[in-house]
């Protein structure tokens, strides 16, 4: 099966914020910066599977695969992979998580993004989501 990568985030409408993964500087790619949870599949796992097990690993939480909303998918020309963008609501407080991946994760109000330093493709699926949430 070809490799493709899946990942997203929380959202919590009623705060209008978002969760929200720092990577350690240990990483290759994009170190010290705020991105998505997420990571490549595994066999011949479904991308809505993926990002279920990758938030699972991450932070400790587990979805179901019909609470997972789809945000958007296209192929990431620098990496030469597909990336699959999904999210799902949550209201639960940073401290019902676990941190198992990275330096730190948060919930970032909308409001308060350009104050963080995002990965590039984070930036431009949260733009996507903004500009298309209901």
């Amino acid at each position: 099966m070809e490799k493709f990568w899946a990942g997203g985030f929380l959202y919590n409408p009623k705060n209008n914020s978002i969760l929200l993964h720092k990577r350690d500087s240990n990483t290759k790619f994009n170190p010290n910066s705020w991105a998505f949870f997420g990571g490549l599949n595994e066999g011949a796992e479904k991308p809505v599977d993926c990002f279920v097990r990758e938030i699972n690993e991450e932070i400790g939480i587990k979805f179901k695969t019909e609470e997972v909303i789809t945000l958007y998918d296209y192929f990431n020309e620098e990496f030469q992979t597909h990336r699959f963008v999904f999210y799902a609501l949550s209201e639960k407080i940073k401290s019902e998580f676990v941190l198992n991946e990275g330096e730190d994760f948060d919930w970032v109000s909308i409001d308060q993004l350009d104050k963080y330093v995002l990965t590039e493709k984070t930036e431009r699926d949260l733009k996507f989501f903004i500009k298309n949430k209901k």
